[in-house]
């Protein structure tokens, strides 16, 4: 661990003046809080744990909902971040029990997974789009996106890996929420990783803030035709796929299709269908009341048949998320 901490971790202020780390998943630290046996070990025993606790006093049982520090049937953006950060990148913080006792949780482990491989996925989909047009400006939509990591990150990844390619280009991170405290927070950070010394410095880079309801989803016309000679990126890790309605997909699906250019990617994260997922997992949302979806890849692939969008590409994580890009058919 001596050697993780030789790298600096830059930090931007909340809007509640709290510092908090930029969440970088190149940082050792952040590599150091993922063990994919212990989390496919965690996985195996879930259903078992699940079972013991339903078994425990209600009082018990209360504490340890309360513990889950689920608000309104969902994670906050933030506190999401919380936990991608993991118990190396958040000793900084501040926390409250509740949560120094979640972040330290393996279970949570499967965020920072799910947020490294489809950060991976997206930097490999739009290095492609990049060297063969190096003219392009570069867009990304973030539905739900909160804070962004992932637009983020993937801008980290390919900064890494051929900083060439994102020079002298226009690039936009379009954060599309109802919640303004995470992507508030998304704008502090480009600022910080823009200063002189940090990742982003030289590049231009814009973050933008729109106020967007799923359900009312006409902005992405507007805004992918009046980007649409731009590689276009839209994302949704852990929020459309996961929470909103087959009506609330395709709809989304479709205007997003509607101008966007015809090599345009929609990329994000799904939970497998109640009868394939971790039952653990199962029996865990809902014992503390998270209204997640298990849709699935053939729910996926159900609601697709009813848009012009076709699967690219997916990638399991131990039977509870599913990563996938879209192409146009």
């Amino acid at each position: 661990m001596n050697a993780n901490q030789d790298q600096p971790i830059p930090y931007a202020v909340c809007e509640n003046d709290i510092r908090f780390p930029i969440l970088d998943i190149t940082h050792p630290l952040f590599n150091a809080s993922i063990d994919e046996q212990a989390y496919h070990l965690s996985c195996l025993k879930s259903a078992r744990s699940i079972d013991s606790l339903k078994k425990m006093p209600g009082f018990i049982q209360s504490i340890f909902v309360k513990m889950s520090n689920v608000d309104n049937s969902y994670l906050s953006g933030m506190r999401t971040l919380l936990y991608k950060l993991g118990p190396h990148l958040s000793r900084g913080i501040k926390l409250g029990f509740r949560d120094k006792w979640a972040v330290k949780q393996t279970s949570f482990m499967g965020l920072r997974i799910r947020l490294r491989d489809l950060c991976r996925s997206q930097s490999r989909l739009v290095q492609t789009q990049l060297k063969q047009f190096p003219g392009r400006n570069l867009c990304f939509f973030n539905i739900a996106g909160g804070p962004a990591t992932d637009s983020i990150n993937t801008l980290i990844l390919i900064q890494e890996s051929d900083p060439k390619l994102l020079k002298g280009r226009k690039i936009e991170i379009n954060i599309l929420d109802i919640d303004t405290y995470g992507p508030n927070f998304a704008k502090r950070c480009i600022d910080v990783l823009k200063e002189p010394g940090q990742r982003f410095h030289g590049l231009d880079i814009t973050l933008n803030f729109i106020h967007y309801d799923w359900s009312q989803s006409e902005a992405l016309l507007k805004m992918s035709l009046e980007r649409s000679d731009w590689i276009q990126l839209c994302s949704s890790e852990g929020g459309l796929f996961e929470y909103g309605s087959d009506s609330d997909i395709i709809r989304n699906l479709n205007n997003f299709f509607t101008n966007s250019p015809a090599d345009a990617r929609v990329t994000g994260s799904l939970i497998f269908d109640r009868e394939q997922v971790n039952k653990g997992y199962l029996g865990f949302t809902e014992f503390i009341g998270v209204q997640i979806r298990y849709l699935g890849l053939e729910g996926l692939q159900r609601i697709l048949a009813q848009t012009s969008w076709v699967l690219e590409e997916s990638h399991e994580i131990d039977t509870i998320y599913n990563l996938f890009s879209l192409k146009k058919a």
